[in-house]
Protein backbone atom coordinates (compact mmCIF):
# COMPACT_ATOMS: atom_id res chain seq x y z
CA UNK A 1 0.00 0.00 0.00
CA UNK A 2 1.53 3.45 -1.09
CA UNK A 3 1.85 5.69 1.77
CA UNK A 4 0.61 9.54 1.40
CA UNK A 5 4.02 11.67 0.94
CA UNK A 6 1.84 14.66 2.50
CA UNK A 7 1.02 13.20 5.87
CA UNK A 8 3.84 13.44 8.16
CA UNK A 9 3.65 10.46 11.02
CA UNK A 10 5.99 8.77 13.66
CA UNK A 11 6.47 5.67 14.41
CA UNK A 12 3.39 5.43 17.03
CA UNK A 13 0.66 6.40 14.61
CA UNK A 14 -0.14 9.85 15.87
CA UNK A 15 0.27 13.17 14.61
CA UNK A 16 3.66 14.81 15.98
CA UNK A 17 2.58 18.15 15.32
CA UNK A 18 1.17 19.90 18.73
CA UNK A 19 -2.54 20.98 19.22
CA UNK A 20 -2.56 24.97 19.87
CA UNK A 21 -5.40 25.50 22.18
CA UNK A 22 -6.81 29.46 22.15
CA UNK A 23 -7.53 29.52 25.95
CA UNK A 24 -7.48 32.94 28.17
CA UNK A 25 -7.75 33.40 31.79
CA UNK A 26 -8.55 36.63 33.11
CA UNK A 27 -6.36 38.83 35.28
CA UNK A 28 -7.02 38.12 39.21
CA UNK A 29 -5.14 40.29 41.92
CA UNK A 30 -5.56 36.91 43.81
CA UNK A 31 -2.37 34.92 45.02
CA UNK A 32 -2.41 31.26 44.25
CA UNK A 33 -3.45 30.46 47.48
CA UNK A 34 -6.61 32.54 47.94
CA UNK A 35 -7.79 31.09 44.74
CA UNK A 36 -7.17 27.60 45.88
CA UNK A 37 -9.02 28.01 49.23
CA UNK A 38 -11.52 29.58 47.15
CA UNK A 39 -12.00 26.45 45.02
CA UNK A 40 -11.93 24.24 47.77
CA UNK A 41 -14.92 26.54 49.33
CA UNK A 42 -16.73 25.70 46.73
CA UNK A 43 -16.15 21.95 46.42
CA UNK A 44 -17.04 21.18 49.82
CA UNK A 45 -20.26 23.65 49.76
CA UNK A 46 -21.55 21.29 46.31
CA UNK A 47 -20.92 18.32 48.55
CA UNK A 48 -21.97 19.76 52.30
CA UNK A 49 -25.52 18.68 53.28
CA UNK A 50 -27.88 21.74 54.41
CA UNK A 51 -28.11 21.62 58.24
CA UNK A 52 -31.19 20.17 59.59
CA UNK A 53 -33.09 22.22 62.53
CA UNK A 54 -35.66 20.18 64.59
CA UNK A 55 -37.75 22.11 66.77
CA UNK A 56 -38.59 20.33 70.13
CA UNK A 57 -42.63 20.67 71.31
CA UNK A 58 -42.61 22.10 74.87
CA UNK A 59 -45.00 19.37 75.94
CA UNK A 60 -44.77 20.14 79.65
CA UNK A 61 -46.90 22.95 78.85
CA UNK A 62 -49.73 20.73 78.58
CA UNK A 63 -49.08 18.54 81.83
CA UNK A 64 -49.13 22.06 83.71
CA UNK A 65 -52.90 22.65 82.71
CA UNK A 66 -53.37 19.10 83.35
CA UNK A 67 -52.21 19.61 86.87
CA UNK A 68 -54.05 22.87 87.15
CA UNK A 69 -56.96 21.15 86.25
CA UNK A 70 -56.65 18.67 88.63
CA UNK A 71 -55.98 20.81 91.45
CA UNK A 72 -58.54 23.23 91.00
CA UNK A 73 -61.01 19.86 90.91
CA UNK A 74 -59.19 18.93 94.53
CA UNK A 75 -59.40 21.90 96.34
CA UNK A 76 -63.29 22.35 95.25
CA UNK A 77 -64.10 18.86 96.19
CA UNK A 78 -62.32 19.36 99.85
CA UNK A 79 -64.45 22.90 99.85
CA UNK A 80 -67.97 21.46 99.16
CA UNK A 81 -66.99 18.06 101.52
CA UNK A 82 -65.84 20.37 104.28
CA UNK A 83 -69.74 22.11 103.75
CA UNK A 84 -71.62 22.30 107.30
CA UNK A 85 -75.50 21.75 107.58
CA UNK A 86 -77.07 23.30 110.70
CA UNK A 87 -80.19 22.44 112.14
CA UNK A 88 -81.22 24.67 115.33
CA UNK A 89 -84.16 24.73 117.78
CA UNK A 90 -85.91 27.64 119.61
CA UNK A 91 -87.81 27.95 122.54
CA UNK A 92 -91.07 25.44 122.89
CA UNK A 93 -89.82 23.74 119.72
CA UNK A 94 -88.28 20.50 118.66
CA UNK A 95 -87.19 18.48 115.45
CA UNK A 96 -86.44 15.38 113.73
CA UNK A 97 -83.94 15.33 111.21
CA UNK A 98 -82.74 12.14 109.68
CA UNK A 99 -78.83 11.98 109.13
CA UNK A 100 -77.17 10.98 105.84
CA UNK A 101 -76.75 6.92 106.64
CA UNK A 102 -80.37 6.55 107.88
CA UNK A 103 -79.64 7.52 111.48
CA UNK A 104 -82.22 9.72 113.24
CA UNK A 105 -81.71 12.84 115.95
CA UNK A 106 -84.55 14.33 117.34
CA UNK A 107 -83.45 17.43 118.70
CA UNK A 108 -85.37 19.20 122.04
CA UNK A 109 -86.14 22.98 122.71
CA UNK A 110 -83.12 25.92 122.32
CA UNK A 111 -80.67 23.20 120.67
CA UNK A 112 -78.64 22.75 117.49
CA UNK A 113 -76.66 20.27 115.41
CA UNK A 114 -74.52 20.18 112.82
CA UNK A 115 -72.31 17.99 110.45
CA UNK A 116 -70.61 18.44 107.52
CA UNK A 117 -71.56 16.88 103.90
CA UNK A 118 -68.37 14.26 103.92
CA UNK A 119 -70.44 12.77 106.93
CA UNK A 120 -70.23 8.68 106.10
CA UNK A 121 -66.91 9.18 103.78
CA UNK A 122 -64.24 9.42 106.41
CA UNK A 123 -66.35 8.56 109.51
CA UNK A 124 -69.92 9.76 111.44
CA UNK A 125 -69.13 13.38 113.24
CA UNK A 126 -71.42 15.22 114.63
CA UNK A 127 -71.47 18.31 117.09
CA UNK A 128 -74.64 19.77 119.25
CA UNK A 129 -75.62 22.04 122.08
CA UNK A 130 -78.58 21.64 124.29
CA UNK A 131 -80.65 18.12 124.25
CA UNK A 132 -81.16 15.66 121.62
CA UNK A 133 -82.02 12.04 121.42
CA UNK A 134 -80.25 9.41 118.59
CA UNK A 135 -81.11 6.13 117.03
CA UNK A 136 -77.86 5.29 115.16
CA UNK A 137 -78.04 2.63 112.25
CA UNK A 138 -75.58 0.18 112.77
CA UNK A 139 -72.67 -1.43 110.72
CA UNK A 140 -71.50 1.60 109.23
CA UNK A 141 -68.72 2.82 111.46
CA UNK A 142 -68.24 4.54 114.74
CA UNK A 143 -70.60 7.06 115.02
CA UNK A 144 -69.51 10.35 117.26
CA UNK A 145 -71.11 13.21 119.19
CA UNK A 146 -69.13 16.18 120.60
CA UNK A 147 -69.61 19.21 121.79
CA UNK A 148 -67.94 22.49 121.83
CA UNK A 149 -65.56 21.11 124.83
CA UNK A 150 -64.97 18.52 122.63
CA UNK A 151 -66.64 16.11 125.15
CA UNK A 152 -67.76 13.15 123.21
CA UNK A 153 -69.98 10.04 122.97
CA UNK A 154 -68.92 7.45 120.50
CA UNK A 155 -70.93 4.37 120.03
CA UNK A 156 -71.85 1.98 116.66
CA UNK A 157 -75.24 1.27 117.20
CA UNK A 158 -77.78 2.28 119.53
CA UNK A 159 -80.51 4.78 121.06
CA UNK A 160 -78.90 7.53 123.58
CA UNK A 161 -80.13 10.92 124.61
CA UNK A 162 -77.15 13.38 125.27
CA UNK A 163 -77.55 16.92 127.26
CA UNK A 164 -75.06 19.44 127.35
CA UNK A 165 -75.92 22.70 127.92
CA UNK A 166 -72.96 24.82 129.38
CA UNK A 167 -71.21 23.38 132.38
CA UNK A 168 -74.62 20.64 132.34
CA UNK A 169 -73.45 16.91 130.48
CA UNK A 170 -75.72 13.69 130.90
CA UNK A 171 -75.88 10.56 128.49
CA UNK A 172 -78.69 7.52 129.39
CA UNK A 173 -78.25 4.68 126.89
CA UNK A 174 -81.68 3.02 125.87
CA UNK A 175 -80.58 0.53 123.80
CA UNK A 176 -76.88 -1.00 123.37
CA UNK A 177 -74.07 0.82 124.88
CA UNK A 178 -72.11 3.79 124.25
CA UNK A 179 -68.20 5.26 125.64
CA UNK A 180 -68.01 8.54 126.63
CA UNK A 181 -64.78 10.57 126.31
CA UNK A 182 -64.11 13.61 128.59
CA UNK A 183 -60.29 14.78 127.80
CA UNK A 184 -58.44 14.28 131.50
CA UNK A 185 -61.12 11.77 132.71
CA UNK A 186 -61.36 7.73 132.45
CA UNK A 187 -63.23 6.61 129.48
CA UNK A 188 -67.06 5.64 130.96
CA UNK A 189 -68.97 2.64 129.04
CA UNK A 190 -72.47 3.30 129.68
CA UNK A 191 -75.44 0.21 129.10
CA UNK A 192 -78.35 -0.22 128.06
CA UNK A 193 -80.82 1.36 131.42
CA UNK A 194 -77.20 3.54 132.51
CA UNK A 195 -76.67 6.69 132.85
CA UNK A 196 -73.25 9.13 133.13
CA UNK A 197 -73.94 12.73 134.91
CA UNK A 198 -70.91 15.31 134.92
CA UNK A 199 -70.98 16.49 138.23
CA UNK A 200 -67.82 18.69 139.78
CA UNK A 201 -65.67 17.76 137.19
CA UNK A 202 -66.22 14.14 137.39
CA UNK A 203 -68.06 11.47 135.72
CA UNK A 204 -71.30 9.76 137.64
CA UNK A 205 -72.14 6.20 136.69
CA UNK A 206 -75.85 5.46 137.41
CA UNK A 207 -78.32 2.52 136.71
CA UNK A 208 -82.19 3.18 136.39
CA UNK A 209 -84.63 0.71 136.71
CA UNK A 210 -87.04 -0.44 133.93
CA UNK A 211 -89.89 1.67 135.07
CA UNK A 212 -87.16 4.44 135.33
CA UNK A 213 -85.91 4.31 131.75
CA UNK A 214 -88.70 5.97 130.00
CA UNK A 215 -87.63 8.12 126.65
CA UNK A 216 -87.61 11.84 126.72
CA UNK A 217 -91.51 13.34 126.80
CA UNK A 218 -90.21 15.60 123.50
CA UNK A 219 -89.81 12.00 121.91
CA UNK A 220 -93.01 10.27 123.27
CA UNK A 221 -95.24 13.18 123.24
CA UNK A 222 -96.19 11.83 126.45
CA UNK A 223 -95.33 12.52 130.53
CA UNK A 224 -94.43 9.09 132.25
CA UNK A 225 -93.58 8.76 136.21
CA UNK A 226 -93.59 6.26 138.19
CA UNK A 227 -93.76 7.09 141.48
CA UNK A 228 -91.40 10.04 141.15
CA UNK A 229 -91.29 13.13 143.77
CA UNK A 230 -93.46 16.05 142.71
CA UNK A 231 -90.55 18.17 142.55
CA UNK A 232 -88.84 16.26 139.65
CA UNK A 233 -92.64 15.81 138.22
CA UNK A 234 -92.64 19.40 138.22
CA UNK A 235 -89.01 19.81 136.92
CA UNK A 236 -89.96 18.15 133.65
CA UNK A 237 -92.69 20.14 133.27
CA UNK A 238 -91.34 23.31 133.62
CA UNK A 239 -88.36 22.18 130.58
CA UNK A 240 -91.00 21.11 128.49
CA UNK A 241 -93.00 23.94 128.35
CA UNK A 242 -90.38 26.65 129.62
CA UNK A 243 -92.41 27.90 132.62
CA UNK A 244 -91.73 28.32 136.30
CA UNK A 245 -93.52 26.05 138.57
CA UNK A 246 -93.44 26.78 142.79
CA UNK A 247 -95.39 24.94 145.82
CA UNK A 248 -96.76 26.82 149.01
CA UNK A 249 -97.88 25.42 152.01
CA UNK A 250 -96.39 21.84 151.53
CA UNK A 251 -93.14 20.36 150.02
CA UNK A 252 -92.97 18.77 146.52
CA UNK A 253 -89.88 16.40 147.16
CA UNK A 254 -92.05 14.58 150.16
CA UNK A 255 -95.11 13.69 148.05
CA UNK A 256 -94.86 11.20 144.83
CA UNK A 257 -96.64 11.06 141.71
CA UNK A 258 -97.41 8.40 139.47
CA UNK A 259 -99.07 8.39 135.41
CA UNK A 260 -98.91 9.18 132.14
CA UNK A 261 -100.39 12.10 130.61
CA UNK A 262 -100.20 13.43 126.69
CA UNK A 263 -98.02 16.45 126.48
CA UNK A 264 -100.72 18.89 125.34
CA UNK A 265 -101.74 22.13 126.63
CA UNK A 266 -99.50 23.77 129.65
CA UNK A 267 -102.76 23.84 131.86
CA UNK A 268 -104.20 19.94 130.83
CA UNK A 269 -100.79 18.52 132.20
CA UNK A 270 -101.12 20.66 135.28
CA UNK A 271 -104.92 20.10 135.84
CA UNK A 272 -104.65 16.12 135.99
CA UNK A 273 -101.40 16.70 138.68
CA UNK A 274 -103.46 18.95 140.61
CA UNK A 275 -106.64 16.91 140.68
CA UNK A 276 -104.88 13.43 141.40
CA UNK A 277 -102.96 15.04 144.38
CA UNK A 278 -106.01 17.25 145.80
CA UNK A 279 -103.81 20.56 144.95
CA UNK A 280 -104.74 23.64 143.43
CA UNK A 281 -103.02 26.23 141.24
CA UNK A 282 -103.09 29.90 139.81
CA UNK A 283 -101.26 31.71 136.97
CA UNK A 284 -99.98 35.26 136.62
CA UNK A 285 -100.75 37.53 134.20
CA UNK A 286 -98.42 36.31 131.16
CA UNK A 287 -98.57 32.35 132.18
CA UNK A 288 -94.79 31.89 132.73
CA UNK A 289 -95.76 31.34 136.70
CA UNK A 290 -97.72 28.84 138.21
CA UNK A 291 -97.99 28.45 141.84
CA UNK A 292 -99.32 25.08 143.76
CA UNK A 293 -100.87 24.83 146.92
Amino acid sequence: MKRDSNINSNDSGFDSNPIEFNISVPPSNRTKEQAWDMLMQTIEGKHAEPARVVTFQPHYKWLLAAASVIIIMLVGSLFILNTEYRFETMQAQTLEHTLPDGSAVHLNASSWISYKKSYGWFGRNVRMEGEAYFKVKSGKGKFVVADNQNQKVVVTGTEFSLVTRGDSFKVQCFEGSVNVLISGLKPVGVKKGESVTKTNGMLIHSKQSDKELTKPVWITREFEFAEEPLSQVFQQISNFYNIQISAEGFDPASRYFSGTIPAGKATDVLDVISISMGLSYTVNADSTVYTFR
